[in-house]
């Protein structure tokens, strides 16, 4: 069902301002252009100011919205699990804060007295249909294009051996902040790193089982300390992979996920680097 599908969470906060931003355009656009629900009714002179407060108004909320829900529930909007139902209660959420918003703006530029259920289905009419197909859109074309891209990578990952990027049997000490503290393994045994708050889990295989190790560290540490070896990539902020053990890429509207060796965790990659990645298991493939 594609309300169950998972979708993409807006996590810069200058996509977040530009998104919002443009919600602000719209509504003035459309009170502007369409003049609906009786604003041609607005005195001339007020026109332009009125439309303006509206979508300022627009704006302002959404911005809020958009910043401070994920700040005071962190779990709830994680991307992994984000979905488009999920997309569209928050929608429905920012149209009622809008459509409340509203009512207080409609009420002083007007000094009328509008029930709330009629601002609120105004808002609604305005905003939630033109919403909610943009979303449902733009779930489409991220489904295909992360899709699409990601059979071509597994494509070529299972056409040829791997070449530039080959197993590495290194012994690797990674150390800890604490005294004395550090883990070893082999590098063509090593999976993958995930930050936990002020500790990393480290995830290789041991005795051929997949063992886990915790270390205070940071991932920003590890990514510096393992910088010499190629086959290392940090993928996502809280995740850094051996791409030597990547045996399978698949995608969904929220970009690419990769499955390793001996791992059951789909490992998600940062759609900002998508194209590092491509580059990167592009030249396992290539003849030696």
């Amino acid at each position: 069902m594609i309300l169950n599908q998972p979708f993409p969470t807006n996590q810069e906060i200058s996509r977040t301002l530009r998104f919002t931003f443009y919600s602000g355009c719209v509504v003035f656009l459309i009170l502007v252009l369409f003049q609906p629900f009786g604003f041609n009714k607005t005195p001339s002179e007020y026109y332009l100011r009125n439309a303006f407060f509206f979508g300022l108004a627009t704006f302002i909320v959404s911005t809020t919205n958009a910043l401070l829900l994920p700040a005071l529930f962190p779990r709830l909007f994680d991307e992994r699990t984000w979905t488009v139902s999920k997309e569209l209660c928050i929608m429905v959420w920012q149209v009622i804060t809008i459509g409340l918003m509203n009512l207080v703006l409609f009420r002083w530029l007007y000094h009328e007295e509008v029930p709330i259920i009629t601002v609120l289905g105004i808002t609604a009419a305005v905003g939630i249909f033109p919403i909610t197909l943009i979303i449902l859109l733009k779930q489409y074309a991220l489904l295909k294009k992360y899709g699409s891209g990601a059979a071509l990578l597994d494509q070529q990952i299972h056409s040829k051996p791997a070449a530039k990027i080959s197993t590495d049997s290194s012994l690797i000490t990674l150390p800890g902040d604490n005294q004395n503290e550090s883990v070893s393994f082999n590098l063509d045994d090593f999976r993958f790193i995930s930050s936990a708050d002020n500790y990393i889990k480290l995830h290789f295989v041991e005795n051929q089982t997949l063992s886990q190790r915790v270390l205070r560290s940071t991932l920003k540490k590890s990514e510096e300390y393992l910088a010499q070896h190629e086959q290392v990539f940090r993928c996502h902020r809280t995740y850094i992979v051996n791409l030597a053990a990547v045996e399978h890429v698949s995608g969904n509207a929220q970009g690419y996920k990769l499955r390793l060796k001996g791992v059951n965790e789909l490992i998600p990659v940062s759609r900002n680097l998508n194209r590092e990645l491509t580059s990167r298991l592009q030249s396992r493939t290539q003849s030696q």
